[in-house]
């Protein structure tokens, strides 16, 4: 049997797509997958045909395919050319599943033949043989050979135009194929592939490739770069770092992107993109920037307390307190409204005290007058920025793709006359308040504690 069985890791993106396949493929029609190189299609196919348990013939097309070769296939058995029946016509006549690879490669006129054995059910062989799908048409005739109920097309192409140079396959027979688009698995889908290509490989340096990656084919959708790099590249990156953990990312990743360095705009861009999110390509050992070193001054003696203990000495001191009553107006229900955040690594080129940046949306006159960093749970740290004119809190996760805007500006008094801008200053509260942070105006004593993530503002 040639059900074919390769190594596959699930995601929710492939099993839809196989979903979708398999509903058009219940219902007879002969399918196409349209994407870019290295998305998959064919890891798609044969997983698909594997949980189908259906055997596959495999051709692939290419510029010099002929019409012969495309039915007939020529090979050398002891010494001798032998002409035999083309995986197509094998799978004709004992109703395997045709995989045809690089139908956009082969040229139109070739490839059109296609169509009259999809459409008509009859196709006329390079050696005289017809085939034909209606049995009862047969009738004695020799050199017929009909197909078999079971017999389906599966067609894999890739989309037309630079880089790939291909026909447009789908513009020419689309209409007689049930047509799916296959794209590169979205972030979560691709990192949870990775995972299980590279189960040793830390999880940062696969977030950062998932990130770097994404961010590529995103220019290379908007035409600013030519060569989509696919899933295909980076699962080949995480197999090598698996398979030699000490080798450093910066020299693997550089496995892919060497051939685009002759183009001087194009690597200024890749590097821009593998800097930002935190690939050190490029840089070198010596390349550690940290602040300069003051030495302490020696310690100095200069006093001691002395707590005069009389009578018992289980005495406990205390301390006097002062308590003040506080009146809480509210809650008040604010927008919070979410922003995307690019995340820059400082540390990609050079070791620097810098982790990363960030640009908030601010406006000319908005100023920042406190920052702080709350610890949101054991993995994940959210950073809160207060401004002033107008009063807002900006707040975001370190690792998040995503941040939060608070406008304050009804709730604080509002500058009068132009003159005065309030102080404010934030600091995040703990448990059981984790996730909440409390705004202080220094003038008018006016405490707002935001419930972060959400739209309720107690106003004290």
């Amino acid at each position: 049997m040639k059900v074919p069985d390769v190594l596959f890791y699930e995601n929710k993106q492939h099993a839809l797509l196989m979903e979708n396949m398999l509903k058009d493929f219940l219902l007879g029609e002969h399918l196409l997958l349209v994407g870019n190189q290295g998305v998959g299609k064919n890891k798609v196919v044969d997983r698909f045909l594997h949980l189908l348990n259906r055997p596959r013939e495999y051709l692939q097309l290419h510029r010099d395919t002929t019409v012969q070769s495309l039915t007939l296939q020529t090979s050398v058995k002891d010494g001798l050319v032998v002409y035999e029946d083309s995986p197509l016509v094998k799978a004709v006549q004992l109703g395997h599943i045709l995989v045809i690879d690089e139908a956009d490669k082969a040229p139109t006129n070739v490839t059109c033949i296609l169509k009259t054995l999809v459409e008509s059910g009859e196709m006329i062989l390079s050696d005289g043989r017809r085939l034909i799908a209606n049995p009862a048409s047969v009738r004695g005739r020799k050199n017929v050979i009909v197909i078999h109920p079971d017999f389906r097309m599966i067609v894999l192409a890739n989309r037309p135009g630079f880089p790939f140079l291909g026909n447009d396959f789908f513009g020419t027979l689309g209409d007689i194929f049930s047509c799916h688009a296959v794209d590169n698995p979205n972030p979560d889908s691709e990192l949870a592939m990775l995972r299980q290509y590279g189960p040793e490989v830390p999880e940062p340096v696969l977030q950062k490739l998932v990130a770097a990656f994404g961010e590529l084919r995103s220019l290379a959708d908007q035409g600013i770069i030519n060569y989509p790099y696919s899933t295909r590249e980076v699962v080949n990156i995480v197999k090598h770092l698996q398979k030699f953990p000490t080798e450093g990312l910066a020299n693997v990743v550089r496995n892919v992107f060497d051939f685009d360095s002759y183009n001087n705009e194009m690597r200024e861009i890749l590097i821009r993109i593998l800097h930002k999110h935190g690939i050190p390509i490029g840089a070198k050992p010596t390349s550690v920037l940290l602040a300069k070193e003051f030495p302490l001054p020696d310690p100095k003696f200069m006093g001691y307390w002395k707590v005069n203990q009389l009578g018992n000495t289980q005495q406990k001191f205390l301390c006097p307190i002062e308590t003040r009553r506080t009146d809480v107006k509210g809650p008040l229900y604010i927008n919070v409204q979410a922003f995307p955040m690019e995340r820059h690594e400082a540390r990609s080129l050079s070791f620097t005290e810098e982790h990363a940046f960030w640009s908030l949306p601010l406006n000319e006159v908005n100023l920042v007058c406190d920052v702080a960093v709350a610890q949101e749970n054991e993995t994940e740290n959210v950073l809160y920025v207060a401004t002033c004119n107008p009063v807002s809190l900006y707040f975001m996760g370190l690792s998040g793709a995503n941040g939060y805007y608070v406008d304050l500006y009804d709730i604080f008094p509002r500058t009068v006359g132009g003159i005065w801008q309030p102080l404010v200053t934030v600091a995040p509260l703990g448990n059981p308040l984790r996730g909440q942070v409390i705004l202080h105006e220094e003038q008018v004593e006016e405490d707002v504690l935001p419930v972060s993530r959400q739209s309720v503002l107690p106003r004290k």
